[in-house]
């Protein structure tokens, strides 16, 4: 494992900082001068997203109206430098080609930052007219819904029915023959991995390095350090992480309602955005799309009820893997990426900073216990 140092918060915003004296009318006209049109306007967008920057551009040429681009900035951290601009680019590209998933096309793209026209990395996409499913969904009947449900089950299908020959490691695309690199997730560009066993070990030791090399992690987690490297002995010792019933797939791996455009009078899908993440990986989180569309746990529940009485739905359940003893490992490294991911990055104000590090901590303390107990009734049950 290459561990890089984590930037601090005043670097990263530093850093975004210089992105943004960069994003001026003149440098957005280099940039659509080659297309032959003239910037008109360009505007930042709030989105819930909170890594990247995104822009809608308004350009103009001679012969034609006005027409609408969306201008996606990639964030800067050093962890991700280039790799989840690749994967994004080369994920549309090919998934446009090979799929009917609608995906907003590509005009133009810079994974260089150093050779960037805008001294950044971005990606220049059309603009999909629509409504975001997370802005909408609260007005929509659960009849209109399920009609977007099943099409975004045909959509995770045709992902899951795609055969590359190196589908049997985890990790992001990497270049246009869609070879595997590292895995990019909310952390450390890692692997690819061979097996469950590597993705779980390094991504814990990786944590484990955190909490020893920054002085506040260290602080509030210095207790969960030994108690993490016998988690990292059971995985090296576990069979089960050598499970070859668990399927490696494509997976969008963020399917929530604001990577979703809408048509909400009919419940079609206009557009599926924001696949820097794509993986090929091991994960149900697209099956489980649902679960991260409601703020109504209530109505969650009774949204469940429904489309499981879909066969598309049921047939695509039925594919997926079995995943409850990872799960047991998986408990304790999110919570621990998290705490020390996140950390000191993204937010600026202390208190914010330690509630967040104590919160995910506490998170990876339980886990742990968990963890141990069901060992022990494993153990129990065996004799």
């Amino acid at each position: 494992m290459n561990f890089i140092e984590h930037p601090s918060y005043l670097e990263q915003i530093h850093d975004i900082d210089l992105i943004l004296s960069k994003l001026t009318m003149e440098n957005m006209n280099k940039l659509l001068e080659r297309f032959r049109l003239k910037c008109i306007s360009f505007e930042r967008l709030q989105t819930s997203g909170q890594i990247n920057l995104i822009f809608n551009l308004k350009a103009q040429s001679n012969t034609t109206s006005s027409i609408e681009f969306i201008l996606k900035i990639s964030n800067p951290h050093r962890y991700w430098k280039e790799y989840r601009t690749k994967n994004e680019v080369y994920t549309m590209q090919y998934l446009i080609e090979h799929t009917t998933i609608p995906i907003p096309k590509i005009i133009d793209y810079s994974n260089d930052a150093k050779t960037s026209i805008l001294s950044c990395e971005y990606i220049l996409m059309e603009k999909i007219q629509g409504n975001t499913l997370e802005s909408v969904i609260e007005n929509m009947p659960n009849q209109t819904l399920v009609i977007t449900a099943m099409e975004l089950t045909d959509y995770v299908k045709q992902l899951r029915q795609i055969n590359f020959p190196q589908m049997n490691r985890i990790g992001s695309f990497s270049n246009k023959q869609m070879f595997l690199g590292g895995s990019i997730e909310d952390g450390p560009t890692l692997g690819p991995f061979n097996t469950l066993k590597e993705y779980i070990i390094e991504h814990l030791q990786w944590a484990i390095k955190r909490i020893q090399t920054d002085e506040q992690l260290f602080q509030h987690g210095k207790h969960l350090i030994d108690p993490l490297e016998k988690i990292i002995h059971d995985a090296e010792t576990d069979r089960n992480l050598l499970n070859h019933k668990i399927k490696f797939h494509i997976t969008h791996t963020d399917l929530n309602s604001s990577n979703i455009l809408i048509d909400e009078n009919t419940g079609k899908i206009l557009a599926i955005l924001d696949w820097e993440r794509c993986a090929i990986t091991f994960t149900n989180n697209d099956i489980e799309f649902y679960s991260h569309w409601f703020d109504d746990k209530q109505r969650e529940k009774q949204f469940q009820s429904i489309i499981e009485q879909q066969q598309n739905y049921l047939d695509l359940v039925h594919d997926a893997s079995n995943m409850q003893y990872i799960k047991w490992y998986l408990d304790i490294m999110y919570p621990a990426m998290y705490a020390t991911f996140y950390s000191c990055t993204w937010f600026e104000c202390e208190q914010t900073v330690t509630e967040h590090i104590k919160r995910f901590l506490q998170e990876t303390e339980e886990a742990i216990i968990a963890f141990n107990n069901n060992k022990l009734q494993d153990r129990i049950e065996g004799d």
